[in-house]
């Protein structure tokens, strides 16, 4: 006797067996159909064909000019390359750079003119014959124009003059290096009447005109370069300076004393190296040596000492300086430094009253300073005036280390300009 339950079963088998056999026969039909059908006929399912690329540019830089920049860049794998084009503004914009390949690799260099000042963002593509163009190189550059160049100021040359030896000399001031100051240009003529352009590096104060012929003129200019990559370089307008010859009077003695060389003490430690010294108004914290300073003994020769390390307290606020009556006219302060090292603030200066300014106010409370490497002080009274004269300097040290300037004498020049 067949239950109900053997018939289900075998009415599920059949189908199962019904099904797989439709299976088989699906399997055979697509076996067949992919063996008759040519290996790239996928292509006719993908949209215009197969895509093809062409070589992009390589080692893109872009540098920035004055409304300008230069696209700089690479050919390196694909022989098929035609063209290069280049879009910015958002795609506004665009120049097409026609190509030719050779065997090795080429260089790129095209400049880009008449180009909006500000940050440019860049999009270059190659082609080649067919119209196949590469992947994108998105690259940013700057573009500089007048926006940049009215942020410009003309270096300033603090005096110009030649000396009693015929020798000319410009004393240039400091400038921001940020601003991108590199040199400044000056057009003079020489004793052969001919035209001569120097350029003076923004890292040179002191610079002497070969041959300037005396009582001349000079036309000067400061250069720049917005950034590291900037293919121009930026102007200043031209201004004019005469250059006067000068007579230098030695007036020291008139009104210094105890200047050098070999500066003498009014007291010395024990150990007859440190000491305070004679005629010079001499503040607390440069005599710290226990209580002595501003005099050091070397070699059995006296200088005027600033220093602090290798054992002794910083000197904060240092001053050493006499106090004189001048007449009105142009001085120059000069000093002969014999040792020192980098670092600190160190200064001459020259104020109105009975003392120096403090460090952090020798800028605005002198009549004229400058750095102590400099080791020149030009300065000029308009009337007779009570003044002071001499260094101010903040140094620090520790242990092994420190900061020191060693000055062996000082002189004190009447200028009278021909």
């Amino acid at each position: 006797m067949i239950t109900l339950n053997k018939i289900k079963m075998k009415r599920i088998s059949k189908k199962i067996n019904i099904r797989l056999c439709q299976l088989g026969v699906a399997l055979l039909l697509i076996t067949a159909i992919a063996a008759c059908t040519k290996k790239d006929d996928y292509k006719k399912f993908i949209e215009g064909g197969e895509i093809s690329y062409t070589g992009k540019l390589d080692s893109v830089k872009i540098n920035s000019g004055k409304y300008r920049v230069l696209i700089n860049g690479l050919f390196i794998a694909d022989p098929k390359v035609k063209k290069c084009v280049v879009y910015w503004n958002n795609k506004a914009d665009s120049v097409i750079i026609p190509v030719t390949r050779t065997p090795n690799v080429d260089t790129l260099k095209f400049f880009i003119n008449n180009m909006k000042e500000g940050v440019q963002n860049f999009i270059i593509y190659t082609y080649d014959g067919a119209g196949n163009k590469s992947i994108p190189v998105y690259k940013t550059g700057r573009v500089y124009g007048d926006r940049y160049q009215v942020t410009l100021s003309n270096r300033a040359i603090n005096s110009a003059f030649t000396n009693e030896n015929g020798v000319t000399t410009l004393e240039l001031g400091g400038m921001d290096r940020v601003s991108g100051v590199f040199a400044t240009e000056v057009i003079y003529t020489d004793n052969a009447n001919a035209n001569k352009t120097v350029r003076i590096p923004i890292n040179t104060n002191n610079f002497t005109l070969a041959n300037f012929k005396e009582k001349g003129t000079i036309k000067y200019r400061t250069l720049f370069l917005p950034d590291t990559l900037s293919v121009d370089t930026f102007y200043t307008d031209y201004t004019s300076l005469y250059v006067p010859k000068f007579i230098k009077v030695d007036v020291t003695s008139t009104y210094l004393k105890n200047v050098g060389p070999n500066v003498s003490f009014s007291s010395i430690n024990s150990g007859n190296r440190w000491g305070i010294l004679s005629d010079w108004i001499t503040s607390a914290s440069v005599k710290n040596a226990s209580g002595f300073g501003g005099y050091e003994k070397k070699s059995n020769v006296g200088y005027i000492s600033l220093e602090a390390g290798w054992g002794l307290p910083n000197v904060t606020d240092g001053k050493i300086y006499q106090t004189v009556s001048l007449p009105a006219g142009n001085y120059r302060f000069e000093i002969v430094m014999t040792d020192f090292n980098a670092g600190g603030s160190r200064y001459l200066t020259v104020a109105e009253g009975t003392t120096i300014p403090n460090v952090a106010n020798i800028t605005s409370s002198s009549i004229a300073f400058s750095n102590l490497e400099s080791k020149t002080l030009n300065f000029e009274l308009l009337q007779s005036k009570q003044v002071s004269l001499g260094f101010a300097a903040s140094l620090t040290g520790t242990g092994s280390t420190g900061q020191y300037a060693k000055i062996a004498s000082v002189k004190l020049y009447k200028i009278n300009y021909l």
